[in-house]
């Protein structure tokens, strides 16, 4: 009861806790949370790998919500990450299956584990956020354009999702009662909202130095046609890495690594340093 009350833990989580205790399948929520567990493990397993390092989190009916605070992250870590979750869950789904057919006797209590877990895990690809698919767009997009306007698109992704899931849950009235459709469009439009409960992933190298007296320092000579993202991937982890930004016109630019962060911030890492004004 302690732990529980150190978790920060999202409103729809209890809503899904209700709808298991309504529907009398409570035995299904605890497997549910057992899913959740795998599939969290698998993104912090390679969050940690990638040198990131969770800073917070909150329980969510989609998993932990190690939701990232976007612009600290390299656009190809972030899909590493994000599609980690799915895959461990995968993973865990066909280690279960192959015993199967050497312990056939374990299907009857293992094969609820398979369907909430394999469910968890193609609803969590849906390109919609705060979803792993989602995130998976929103990096990609974000090497094209602004973080922004990424997320905006996501937004209205995420509004066609809700609509054909209203329309499915009208469906299941009239057919087959399914409230979990109902469920899907709650998370979704959470999910378009801001919260304060965001977990945040950081770089552990990067953002965590401690700077002592006579620090090593590293410093990197550019030029105007190097990206953003080639100066994220520059930055030491062990050491102050300052960039020397050389212009076409001999003058030389001085670029911390708080500098590096906040350019990142708002504009997209394929962005070149001849198309910004300093």
């Amino acid at each position: 009861m302690r732990l529980l009350k150190k978790i920060p833990i999202h409103p729809s989580f209890y809503l899904v806790f209700a709808w298991f205790v309504i529907t009398g399948q409570t035995y299904l929520f605890f497997i549910l949370i057992f899913c959740l567990l795998i599939h969290e493990m698998g993104h912090y397993l390679v969050a940690k790998k990638l040198k990131y390092k969770l800073s917070s989190f909150y329980l969510a009916p989609y998993g932990v919500a190690l939701n990232y605070k976007d612009s600290k992250f390299l656009g190809k870590d972030e899909i590493k990450i994000a599609l980690a979750g799915p895959i461990a869950n995968i993973i865990f789904c066909v280690l279960i299956v192959a015993n199967w057919w050497i312990f056939p006797e374990i299907y009857f209590y293992t094969f609820q584990f398979v369907d909430l877990s394999l469910g968890l895990a193609i609803f969590n690809l849906l390109p919609a956020y705060p979803l792993d698919g989602g995130r998976v767009v929103v990096a990609f997009l974000s090497e094209k354009i602004s973080r922004k306007k990424a997320l905006r698109v996501v937004r209205v992704i995420n509004i066609l999702f809700c609509l054909v899931f209203a329309i499915c849950f009208i469906i299941t009235c009239f057919v087959d009662y399914n409230p979990t459709f109902a469920l899907m469009i709650v998370f979704l439009l959470g999910g378009m909202m801001e919260s304060k409960m965001e977990g945040e992933y950081q770089l552990t190298d990067i953002f965590k130095k401690k700077i002592k007296n006579f620090s090593a320092v590293k410093f990197l000579a550019i030029n105007e046609q190097t990206s953003l993202g080639e100066l994220m991937r520059g930055i030491d982890g062990a050491k102050l890495t300052i960039f020397c930004l050389v212009l076409d016109n001999g003058k030389t630019i001085i670029l911390t690594e708080k500098k590096v962060l906040s350019l990142c911030m708002k504009h997209p890492i394929t962005t070149k340093l001849n198309q910004l004004d300093f």
